[in-house]
């Protein structure tokens, strides 16, 4: 007896071998080796999704006498991708790095001028220190320094390292992509 628990995702290069151990956790006698059976999925970059009778097909030629349970989810979804080149990477980290920037800068400007933060943050000046006229980077250095560190400590970027919201809300939207992308890859029962 086999059983076989699919896994939710795997990587893989564009041109390897995957075989069973890649696709799937397996339990069975010590007599059957099916860690190294090999699984026809097609060569080439992209996402594709390996069902469970792909596996048990490959296990069945080579041990036809074993019964083969599944637990757990009937695909895999395997990504084949080659490793990028590291100029290329860096270059597209820096272009949307600046790009965020000039957005997050433009926001906060656009939303100063909306609210009036200058008038604001001079009746706050004046309610502290009775002063009527403050230095400008009295009030704007601490306001801007605060607003860095708030949205540094909120995304765990200093201090302790844990999982920070940002990390949540990806593996989210990466388990509903994975999910939506089996989903269509499943065959049709119509």
């Amino acid at each position: 007896m086999i059983y076989l628990r699919m896994r939710e995702t795997a990587e893989r290069g564009p041109h390897e071998g995957v075989r069973v151990r890649d696709l799937c956790d397996a339990l069975c006698d010590a007599r059957v080796d099916i860690q190294d059976i090999p699984v026809s999925v097609p060569e080439g970059n992209g996402v594709y999704c390996v069902q469970a009778m792909q596996v048990v097909r490959a296990i069945a030629a080579r041990y036809p006498g074993e019964q083969v349970s599944l637990l757990g989810p009937s695909t895999t979804l395997l990504t084949r991708k080659r490793e990028g080149r590291p100029r290329l990477l860096a270059l597209r980290a820096a272009l949307a790095f600046l790009v965020l920037l000039v957005g997050s800068a433009l926001a906060i400007m656009w939303f100063h001028a909306d609210v009036n933060m200058y008038d604001a943050q001079r009746e706050m000046y004046r309610a502290v220190t009775g002063g009527e006229e403050p230095a400008a980077l009295a009030v704007a250095l601490p306001y801007a320094l605060g607003v860095g560190l708030g949205v540094a400590f909120y995304y765990a970027l200093i201090g302790r390292k844990t999982i920070s919201p940002l990390d949540v809300k990806l593996s989210d939207y990466k388990r509903a992509v994975m999910k939506e992308r089996a989903a269509r890859e499943a065959p049709r029962s119509d």
